[in-house]
């Protein structure tokens, strides 16, 4: 009795077609594709329980999808993350899009700017990535660089180039103090008492000559 992985299209074609030699070979060719489909479906089992997987059994994973970046000595949380954008990632390979997923998926907030967003327009086939990193202390240490960089390279159009800009994001706290006195203050104002006296205005008419010059 054949296990199911062994059954082939030929065994499952109906006797009044089996004989011809033409849909022998047209079920010959078409099986291995057939195959491939059937073995796809446990996917959607393991990504249903990606969060459920050991560190080990991610790497092993990987090494199934032929991902080119992968480190074992990434920490579980973040081969969880990749693993779960994996899919997403080798369907969209090319686009801009799959380069936000793929540097995400290391923990940057990524902003793209494209060749004709510029003011004035930048070279064509052309654009900027700013990387903002977070949780990094004492800069991105050279293992890090590298993933970024080749999931970059991998992700993005191969006719496109870019810039990479990285920014550091800094948490901290700012402390405002302020200091209480008590003070007492007085204000003196002097007004001029009334005259009870009547005011008189006089004028004087006096001779001027002068010369002008």
């Amino acid at each position: 009795m054949k296990k199911i992985d062994d059954v082939v299209l030929s065994d499952l074609l109906p006797s009044s077609i089996s004989e011809d030699r033409q849909v022998q070979n047209s079920a010959t060719a078409i099986d291995p594709e057939l195959k491939s489909v059937a073995g796809s479906l446990y996917v959607g089992a393991i990504y249903a329980n990606v969060d459920k997987l050991t560190s080990t059994q991610l790497d092993h994973l990987a090494y199934c999808f032929d991902l080119t970046t992968w480190r074992d000595s990434w920490p579980l949380s973040q081969k969880r993350l990749i693993a779960k954008t994996v899919v997403a990632q080798k369907c969209r390979m090319g686009t801009l899009s799959a380069v936000k997923k793929v540097l995400e998926s290391l923990g940057s907030a990524v902003s793209i700017t494209e060749w004709w967003q510029k003011t004035p327009k930048g070279t064509p086939h052309t654009f900027e990535v700013i990387a903002s990193i977070s949780q990094i202390s004492g800069g991105l240490p050279g293992d890090a660089q590298e993933d970024f960089f080749r999931l970059l390279n991998e992700a993005k159009p191969v006719r496109s180039h870019y810039t990479f800009k990285l920014v550091q994001s800094l948490l901290g706290q700012v402390s405002v103090s302020g200091t209480l006195r008590s003070a007492t203050f007085s204000r003196c104002t002097c007004e001029p008492p009334p005259l009870s006296e009547a005011l008189s205005v006089t004028g004087l008419i006096r001779p001027v000559s002068y010369t002008h010059i």
